[in-house]
């Protein structure tokens, strides 16, 4: 029996995607029991979904679509941006809240680039996509939450509202009872030759000694063929148990399953505040003298401080930057060090957090800089599509306010295969061979998650 085969307790309004864009929507949201929330996603495998954890007791799934919003082509995030603002002007409280009920909020991503992710496994993601669930869980600081997304006819009549309540928290109630997942057996990983990579850094330093790029993030894409089929829930169960403060994501569509634990935010949003984060710059581990030499080695200085120049030239025209830290902070992730350079500040005007994350993405710790020919290089070298891999993924709520991730140390699962990508950020003093040591030592995080 397949893992699409194998929910517990079907509920057929909850595969259904049936409202349109012009339709009013209700909300409604009651108190849950707390179950492990990645669990969800199993026990609704037939519907597309959603996980997202900031790291510690925060978790959201997302079940079912109410609403689905697309953006394509170089105005993706306006088209996007537009279609929310309409959404939100549609939505409505079915009743009175209770103290600490959550509101709903849409989740999704974009794809790394334009024209980047027509093909598997990317096809069904689109180049962004953000969708209101039809069932929220919400689980933080020992409490749960249910949200429930319907139309007014459904919220309307007491009877159909108790119905649909009723099988969302019984859906809940049957992820405590699930099995184990079975573990996926032993891989088996194909790549393209490493030699490959060896010309495309060259290519890289080429071009930056002609003056025409400073920086360029190359990707790698690694396939890994497993014995059985993988767990969604099961990977990001143990992405918890090994960083349990660590971001997490998943997001279904269809077959396909994009997650991962990204090292970094883009944007974090509270009405007028705002915060984001420069991380470049890697060591693994368990080098005992990594956290010295980040702070002192020219090549990881180099490939850090675009960064920060980049998000600071982007952001001040729209906001009052707080004072940086002095020097980068090293900053570990799982199994690497990074260098970190939190950035924070106020806006002096009202702007959406769409309209900020088409202004700060892609940053140079995952395209390159200058960020132009950066990305005119990846697009013409790269041999795989990036698809949304480093591309921002988050939430949204109808205040306003977002938080969004870079999506790194990531990959899509679909059966038994995991398209899994890593990347390392090329300067003029990169070696081929250390920078493809580091790819490796960012893989391990997914190949461990998925066993």
């Amino acid at each position: 029996m397949t893992q699409r085969d194998s929910a517990s307790f079907p509920v057929p309004w909850l595969e259904r995607e049936s409202f349109v864009n012009a339709q009013p929507l209700q909300w409604l949201s009651v108190p849950a029991p707390l179950v492990p929330a990645e669990s969800l996603l199993a026990v609704a495998p037939r519907v597309d979904a959603w996980y997202w954890s900031s790291g510690g007791d925060h978790e959201l799934v997302g079940l079912g679509v109410a609403r689905r919003l697309f953006g394509s082509g170089s105005e993706r995030f306006q088209q996007l941006d537009h279609q929310l603002q309409q959404l939100w002007s549609s939505l409505e409280p079915a009743a009175a809240l209770e103290a600490g009920a959550p509101a709903p909020r849409v989740v999704g991503g974009l794809a790394f680039q334009t024209r980047r992710a027509e093909h598997a496994p990317w096809s069904d993601f689109g180049e962004g996509q953000l969708l209101l669930p039809r069932v929220t869980y919400a689980r933080r600081e020992g409490r749960a939450w249910l949200t429930l997304v319907a139309a007014p006819h459904e919220l309307g009549n007491a009877a159909e509202r108790a119905r649909l309540l009723d099988e969302a928290l019984q859906l809940v109630g049957s992820a405590s009872r699930l099995p184990e997942p079975e573990a996926p057996g032993p891989y088996e990983l194909a790549e393209r030759d490493a030699q490959e990579w060896r010309e495309q850094i060259r290519r890289v330093k080429a071009a930056i000694s002609a003056g025409g790029v400073q920086k360029v993030v190359l990707a790698r894409r690694v396939l890994a063929r497993f014995a059985r089929e993988l767990s969604p829930a099961r990977a990001l169960t143990r992405l918890r148990e090994t960083g349990p403060m660590a971001p997490r994501f998943a997001f279904r569509v269809g077959d396909a399953t994009f997650l991962g634990s990204p090292p970094e935010r883009v944007l974090v949003k509270r009405g007028s505040r705002l915060e984001t984060e420069a991380v470049a710059g890697t060591l693994p581990a368990s080098d005992p003298g990594a956290v010295e030499q980040l702070t002192r080695d020219a090549k990881l200085l180099a490939e850090h401080a675009p960064v920060v120049q980049d998000l600071l030239e982007r952001l001040r025209p729209l906001a009052e930057l707080d004072p940086l830290p002095e020097h980068p902070i090293p900053y570990r992730a799982r199994n690497v060090w990074h260098l970190k350079t939190p950035i924070s500040a106020t806006l002096r005007e009202p702007h959406s957090a769409l309209s900020l994350l088409s202004r700060i993405h892609p940053t140079p710790a995952v395209g390159g800089y200058p960020t132009r020919p950066a990305l005119d290089f990846i697009a013409q070298h790269e041999p795989d599509e990036r698809g949304w891999y480093a591309g921002p993924i988050g939430w949204i709520d109808a205040a306003g306010d977002a938080e969004f991730a870079v999506a790194l140390r990531s990959g899509v699962i679909t059966g038994k295969l995991a398209h899994l990508y890593v990347g390392a950020g090329i300067v003029s003093g990169s070696d081929s061979d250390s920078e493809l040591a580091e790819t490796s030592w960012k893989l391990k995080v997914l190949l461990s998650a998925l066993g």
